[in-house]
């Protein structure tokens, strides 16, 4: 079985430069994230999805961040605009069955969506708890305010996902719901206690364990370890996502380039894969620091594999013809 070296990483536009391909060649990186900048047209993106096929491998995992309302990546007039993650929460709980078909319809037309373009896995769902002081980073990103609506749509999109070709990464586990502020932007620290967080925000993570890949929270939960965000914090890896969510998947983080990070990129992938993520996430596509993290990390951490259980999710079909599954969305959404 072929391993990779545990980084994913960003390019820097619509298509490969030679310095990047050199980058794939040299350090074969586990998988590559795209992001509003490598996607001009609907052709461009998928020469560059089966480019990086080429280079890399057939299996490469491609990421992206398509959540639906303002956090899509795939801003094109002939590509399909989604709804927000909150807009399915509220039909949800107006009628439990009734929202969950709709969101597993539009969990499916996501799927046909990426996969005709190449792309292989969705950083969905969001099951973040958004609490009243919430910085609003989240906002209408979070499916609700209730644990169990919020547990419940995300059981749907990563089954939806997963049985469609698309290999789902529930985040920003273990839960970015308390945050004050923005973590792109600064270090948020949370104070509340952790029974009180094991009630509400980790439980959405902890109903769907089952996932093969999650994505860390950049914060620091003081009750828990006063001295590290979660993305370095050996007591919340070890202690609560795998011990107590029972989560046994892939561990990534969220990107390292954000100012929650309060360490240079290089040093912030060794803190991160030493706490035990598995993989680093490196977005901003600067080859120089790739080269730096990529260098780094080669020296002092082993390869990892893309797990079997991923593999075999890139080979299901779509379940769904995408006019078929519009077409029962928009009358369904019409009776909700």
């Amino acid at each position: 079985m072929n391993s990779y070296l545990p980084i994913i990483c960003g390019i820097s536009g619509t298509e490969l430069s030679n310095e990047e391909i050199k980058f794939f060649e040299q350090y074969k990186p586990w998988g590559v994230i795209l992001f509003e900048r490598n996607c001009s047209d609907i052709n461009s993106i998928k020469r560059l999805t089966a480019d990086l096929k080429e280079i890399n491998h057939i299996n490469l995992p491609i990421l992206i961040d398509q959540e639906g309302g303002r956090v899509s990546r795939l801003n094109l007039d002939n590509i399909k605009k989604f709804k927000t993650n909150d807009f399915f929460g509220k039909l949800i709980e107006q009628n439990f069955d009734l929202g969950l078909r709709l969101l597993e319809l539009n969990s499916i037309m996501m799927a046909s969506t990426l996969k005709e373009l190449g792309i292989n896995s969705n950083t969905i769902p969001v099951l973040d708890l958004p609490a009243n002081e919430e910085s609003g980073i989240i906002g209408d990103r979070a499916y609700s305010t209730n644990e169990n609506i919020v547990s419940a749509a995300g059981k749907v999109v990563i089954k939806t996902l997963t049985s469609n070709g698309v290999a789902p990464v529930m985040k920003h586990i273990p839960g970015h719901g308390k945050a004050k502020v923005d973590s792109h932007l600064e270090m948020p620290v949370v104070d509340a206690d952790e029974i009180l967080l094991e009630k509400y925000d980790f439980k959405p993570f902890t109903e769907n364990a089952e996932a093969q890949l999650a994505m860390t929270a950049h914060i620091k939960f003081n009750k828990i370890d006063s001295d590290n965000i979660a993305t370095f914090s050996k007591t919340i890896i070890n202690k609560v996502i795998r011990q107590h969510m029972k989560f046994k998947g892939l561990l990534m983080t969220d990107d390292l380039s954000m100012k929650a990070v309060d360490c240079e990129p290089v040093n912030a992938a060794v803190k991160s894969l030493d706490a035990g993520c598995d993989l680093v996430l490196h977005c901003n596509g600067n080859i120089n620091e790739m080269n730096m993290i990529a260098e780094r990390i080669k020296e002092e951490f082993k390869t990892i594999t893309i797990p079997s259980a991923i593999e075999a999710i890139y080979d299901q079909p779509v379940s769904m013809h995408m006019d078929k599954a519009e077409s029962e969305f928009e009358y369904l959404l019409s009776q909700a």
